[in-house]
């Protein structure tokens, strides 16, 4: 069966993105931690990708290929004439179904997302729902002392690079055992600036993202050479 979850700690965001996504058909469920947006069935799931089609992602072949890989099978089942599957349909889904779990052994994407021309905002708003997901901000001993570091760690590397390449500076360290990549920042001007850049141009959805950010924003401002 076809499904799309979404895991997040914030439930009204996930009861948003399921009136958006699905029409608020989707299902949200508790686990440890949060909760999980169910998006499961051919009907529903099919109508999740013309808010895609809408809002094509900036950057990501990863998920790309996961949407692509999800599309196929919806083909595959929208095209049963049958009450039970034939034995080409089994093996396409079967195909299909060893894709993902490779996607997520491997990380090499199938599928490039198709170049395109975004606007700045299109691609600042991308990248704070990404830093909503997988960023992290703060304060991080370095000695004695102590340094403000804003993160993002994951397996594509079109959006790491994508960061980079919007603020205009920062690194990127690859961590070859978990198959991630790292940006950082950890320069105090350049954390403040970016900073600035996602509290007041590409706002975060999360509210502890925000309360982290402003937390970070106010001590920094504050900070004074050997305070």
């Amino acid at each position: 069966m076809p499904d799309l979850t979404i895991s997040n700690q914030h439930k009204p965001l996930l009861e948003e993105m399921n009136n958006i996504l699905a029409g608020g058909e989707g299902v949200i469920s508790s686990i440890k931690g949060g909760y999980n947006l169910y998006i499961r069935g051919k009907r529903k799931v099919k109508n999740t990708f013309s808010f895609f089609q809408r809002y094509k992602p900036v950057a990501g072949d990863l998920f790309f290929s996961r949407l692509k890989l999800l599309s196929n099978a919806v083909s595959v089942l929208e095209g049963r004439k049958t009450y039970r599957r034939t034995s080409r349909e089994l093996s396409l889904l079967e195909e299909i179904r060893s894709k993902f779990k490779k996607l997520k052994l491997t990380a090499i994407p199938f599928y490039k997302i198709p170049k395109g021309n975004f606007a700045k905002d299109a691609i600042g708003y991308f990248l704070a729902g990404v830093l909503d997901a997988e960023g992290s901000v703060g304060m991080k001993k370095n000695g004695a002392k102590g340094q403000p570091f804003f993160a993002i760690a994951m397996k594509d590397r079109k959006v790491i690079e994508l960061f980079k390449s919007f603020l205009g500076f920062g690194n990127i360290h690859e961590r070859p055992k978990e198959k991630m990549l790292h940006f950082e920042i950890g320069s105090r001007s350049e954390v403040l600036k970016t900073l600035n850049i996602f509290l007041e141009d590409y706002p975060p959805k999360l509210p502890k993202t925000a309360k982290r950010m402003k937390n970070l924003k106010r001590y920094l401002n504050d900070y004074t050479l050997g305070s």
